[in-house]
């Protein structure tokens, strides 16, 4: 009797050291860390632009602190997404540029319609016509936020990013100033660049490439030749796209952007 006593008091004092409830589901406390909502250090905001079809367009703003900023829309590469500008974004906020870098359709986050159906990557005109709608959409978000000054807003892009800023730019004489990082002289086959440069104008040009990727590094050259006052680097190696930050595009572009758009 005594031993059953004793297991029994031995049980309750185990439950009275274990027993405490462990936070549930639902209490804040042990809710998971989400990534949409990023620490505020981050000098960024996450935001959400309505597309032509309904497909929400996401993208990173960097704010401008000072009236009458300049800006510039950053345009990403095929399978990649706006995250692959985050330095260089940042950095462009710190010399006094607004900067908005967003997804292209059916890549990162711009790949569901409201109603969540998947929206996968395409290449057919019907596909480019919305993606210029995207630019659109994109583009007038950033000249009509506070501190930006709507005459000094520029577009970067990459690799089928800069066939999109280029034939963008051609049709909107509001934009200030275009960079392509390793353009083509027709990407999709629907997507030609040498109409869109010489319609494009006197307007500030910048074009790079790297020979280790000639196809872009033939196409800079031949672009180049269509607008003798473009501005043009070819680096002996670098890679593709947004690659070529690695070997100091960054700096190219820093010098471009504000030579062209800052006062």
């Amino acid at each position: 009797m005594i031993r059953v006593v004793a297991l029994i008091a031995l049980s309750l004092v185990m439950t009275a050291c274990t027993g405490r409830p462990q936070p549930s589901a639902s209490d804040p406390k042990a809710a998971p860390h989400s990534d949409t909502q990023p620490p505020s250090d981050k000098p960024y905001k996450t935001i959400e632009i309505d597309s032509l079809d309904g497909t929400p367009v996401i993208g990173s703003y960097y704010a401008a602190g000072k009236p009458d900023s300049p800006a510039i829309l950053l345009l990403h590469q095929w399978e990649s997404d706006r995250h692959s500008y985050d330095d260089f974004a940042a950095r462009m906020q710190s010399l006094g540029f607004a900067v908005l870098a967003i997804d292209g359709r059916g890549f990162g986050e711009s790949n569901r319609r409201a109603n969540g159906a998947l929206v996968p990557p395409g290449r057919t005109d019907a596909d480019v016509k919305l993606m210029l709608g995207d630019v659109d959409a994109a583009f007038s978000y950033l000249t009509k936020q506070q501190n930006v000054d709507p005459k000094r807003v520029g577009i970067v892009g990459a690799s089928y990013g800069s066939s999109l800023a280029i034939i963008y730019a051609a049709d909107h004489p509001s934009v200030a100033a275009v960079a392509l990082l390793s353009p083509g002289t027709n990407y999709f086959g629907n997507m030609q660049t040498e109409p869109a440069v010489k319609k494009y104008g006197e307007r500030p040009l910048f074009m790079t490439a790297a020979e280790d990727d000639k196809e872009s590094a033939d196409t800079v050259r031949s672009l180049a030749s269509a607008d003798a006052k473009a501005t043009q680097k070819i680096y002996s190696s670098g890679g593709h796209g947004t690659a070529l930050f690695q070997v100091g595009v960054a700096d190219e572009l820093e010098k471009f952007l504000s030579a062209s758009l800052q006062k």
